[in-house]
Order: C-alpha cells, then structure tokens, then sequence
C-alpha cells in the first residue's frame, strides 16, 4: 500500500534549497502514484502542479510580514490552527508528515499540531535550526564554527549573531520554544541528515534522535574536460560566511581573476573591494550550467560546517574539480575520493596555493576531472535513488508506528466535520484546500 504524504515547507513555490528540495520530491512523488498534499505558509504558487495538491495559508516570509512578523516568527498560531485542523479531519493512519522547512512563514508552532502524529513525522534537517539559534553553528563575529553547546550560558551570552545581538535576543526565545514544541516530535519521530557529520551537532541539544543518513539528489550529467577550460568559479549566495573575501583575495595573490555567480547581500562590497573580480549575478539553469561547464575548478570556500554543498556535488557531476575549505562536512569524502583538494577554513594562502596549482597544472585539472564524476555518484543520489529511499523510510516508519496501516481506519466522525481551527483568513482555494477524507 503507497502512503499519502504531505510535505511541509515555507514556500509553494521554489525559494531557496528546502523549498527546492520539497517541490522535487514532491513531483517524483506524484510520479510514483503517490498521494501528495503540499501544505505551504505562502501564498499559492502561480501555477497548480499537475500532479499533487497545495494548501497555501497566505503568509508572508519572515523579513516581509511586517510589525507584527517577530512575534508570528516565534509561533504562528494561524499556522497550528490549520495544520490541526487538516489532521483532524484528513489524517489517515497511512499518512506520513513530512518537514522540509517551517522558520519563514510557518513557524515551531507547527510541531504542536504535529505532536499526535509525531511517529509518522519526518523532518528534513537542511541545516542545523533544529538545534542551534542561527542555524549555522557559527559565529559571525569571531568568524569561526561554533563549539559551544545551544542554549547553555556560553551560548546565551555570545554575541556571534550575524545581525546584532537583539536579533540573537530573539533567535534565543525562538528556539527556546522550538524546542519545548518539538520534544514529542524530535524524540518520536525521524530527522533524515544530508550527510553523518550532522549527527554529532544536533545531539549536543538533542541526544536522543531517530535519525536516517539520505544524501541530496543531484542529476548525473556528461563530464566535460576540465583542463581544457580556464575560468575559476564559485557558485552561490554572495556572503561573508561563504568565504567570498576569501576566494577573492587568495586569487589576487594567485594572479588569477576569480569569477562569481549569484548574489547576495555582499555582493556591492566585494565589488568594492576587489575590482578584478567578474561578478555574473544570478543566472538561471541554463546560465548556471554553461558557466560550471565551462570553468576548470569550482571553488567552495565556506567558512562554516556547510552539510552538504550542492554547487561542488553538481561540479563534480560536471566533471569540473573543486577546491573545498574542510569545514564543509563533504570535503573529506571529496578529498578521499581524489576530485578535488581541501584547504584550513579561511586560509587565504593555502587556497591560493592550489589556485595557483590548478592554473598551472593541465596534469592535476585532468586526473582530478576524470574522477568527478565517480566521486559525485558517491557523495550524492541521484533524484529518483533519492525518492526511493525517502519511500523505504516512510514505509519503515508506518510499520513500526503504534497504529500501523489497516489497524484502525480513520475516524469518520472525523472525518466528516469541518476543520473547525483552520482561520478563516487562511488562503484555502477551492482547489486546494485538503484531499478527500479516504482518498
């Protein structure tokens, strides 16, 4: 029997790496015949996905809703209301709840609708917000990953917020009662990792987890060869924590003209600051693919312990080599696996070492590029390896719940009353508003 899903995430439409991730899984879903139900806290997307459905609650993210935003950030009670109310009137004993992102429109209020079907609650750990405040385990001041354990006295009093410290003020409360939400959930549900290395930080908050290693998926694609191409190039959001200065400043002393795709709120200063430096700003797919494939190395400088790094997976799909700062939690397996090299966090020198290494040396560009690719395969799923084993999970999780399917079929008294807590200022359309109570 095929589970019902329904994927929870901020966004209904494509904004940033969860988002992205959720509408994926989604489509490969649906194209596995199973029943998919997109609750988003944003408006509706501008056109209704063929094969699943959306219910959107019409909110706002974060930095956009206004004065009253700080507040809902913390616990969005219109949010808890809706997400009840749908359980209440649609939930099945075959339905699994999955979490792909909930701290811009949909907030930790979410877990309390979730607490009594939290063994058949999957959340998607894109981060580390589940236990750290900024969700980073970094210190923006200091510059360096954080060591201390969330929410102790060390952590209350550190100023590393990227922002201020009234904004760590707040992130603090917010986490206070995310954590005080999500106990049931977190203890009795599953938290699937994009890589091993996150397990170790999120149980310093949280020690007993049920967690489930599932790599992102990145497409394999036909290698090119690399040490025909000249270019160096990183790929991504244009910030200070993504080691940008860095990259810029390493290639300045390797003589090299370092190139950029993306954007950011750093964008204008390292325009400012390193003049030399070809800044192509956002580019769509296509965009991105022709500059990746035309590059010789991508270049990966995140200063903190990033869990993933889609941009060097899909690098090394690529064929294209990549230089890795270690504190990115894949670039030991990319270093063991011999396609790219790794450089101390932050290093200005040690990376314009091996900038300097990968210009001069077609010999080191050429192994490296011939192993890309099979090192991308090991890091990463390919997108239909990664439907299939979020599907074993949720299979293992609906056997092993303490009402399993067929046991106790849904209640028809409710399912046939309305959801009496969905607000009516929530933006249910008519299309969208909830599958059928058994369907």
């Amino acid at each position: 029997m095929k589970p019902r899903v329904v994927l929870l995430s901020d966004y209904a439409s494509a904004r940033g790496g969860a988002s992205v991730l959720a509408l994926r899984l989604a489509d490969l879903l649906a194209a596995r015949g199973v029943k998919v139900t997109l609750f988003a806290g944003d408006e509706p997307p501008a056109t209704e996905p063929a094969g699943y459905r959306t219910l959107t609650l019409g909110g706002a993210p974060l930095l956009a809703g206004g004065p009253l935003s700080a507040a809902r950030g913390i616990w969005n009670r219109g949010a808890r209301r809706a997400l009840a109310g749908y359980i209440a009137t649609q939930d099945t004993p075959e339905t699994v709840y999955h979490v792909h992102g909930f701290l811009q429109t949909l907030s930790p209020s979410i877990f309390a609708a979730l607490a009594p079907v939290r063994h058949r609650t999957v959340i998607h750990a894109h981060d580390y917000f589940l236990a750290c405040p900024n969700g980073a385990y970094f210190d923006y001041r200091r510059r360096e990953t954080c060591p201390l354990v969330p929410l102790s006295g060390n952590c209350l009093t550190r100023p590393c917020d990227k922002r201020n410290q009234a904004q760590k003020l707040w992130r603090l409360a917010r986490q206070a009662v995310q954590d005080r939400a999500a106990a049931e959930v977190l203890r009795d549900g599953s938290v699937v990792l994009l890589h091993a290395g996150m397990e170790p930080l999120l149980r310093r908050a949280h020690p007993r987890l049920n967690t489930e290693v599932i790599a992102n998926p990145v497409a394999p694609a036909e290698p090119v060869a690399a040490e025909a191409n000249r270019g160096i190039l990183y790929l991504g959001d244009i910030h200070a924590y993504k080691g940008v200065f860095e990259f810029a400043e390493a290639a300045r002393r390797a003589g090299i003209r370092p190139e950029f795709v993306g954007d950011g709120q750093d964008r204008a200063a390292l325009a400012a600051a390193y003049p030399e430096a070809v800044l192509h700003g956002w580019q769509d797919r296509d965009g991105v693919l022709r500059l990746l494939r035309g590059a010789r190395a991508l270049v990966a400088p995140t200063l903190g312990p990033e869990p993933f790094g889609l941009a060097p997976v899909e690098a090394l799909s690529n064929g294209v080599p990549v230089l890795v700062s270690a504190s990115l939690l894949v670039a030991g397996d990319i270093r063991r696996l011999r396609a790219g090299l790794s450089f101390p966090p932050g290093d200005v020198e040690a990376l314009a070492r091996l900038l300097r290494a990968v210009s001069a040396r077609d010999g080191l560009v050429r192994g490296l590029s011939r192993r890309a690719p099979a090192a991308a395969a090991r890091v990463s799923l390919t997108p239909d390896a990664w439907a299939d084993r979020i599907l074993s999970l949720y299979d293992r999780i609906l056997a092993a719940a303490p009402f399993p399917p067929g046991a106790t079929p849904a209640p028809a008294s409710a399912a046939s009353r309305p959801p009496a807590e969905v607000p009516a200022s929530a933006s249910f359309g008519p299309a969208r508003n909830a599958d059928p109570p058994n369907g």
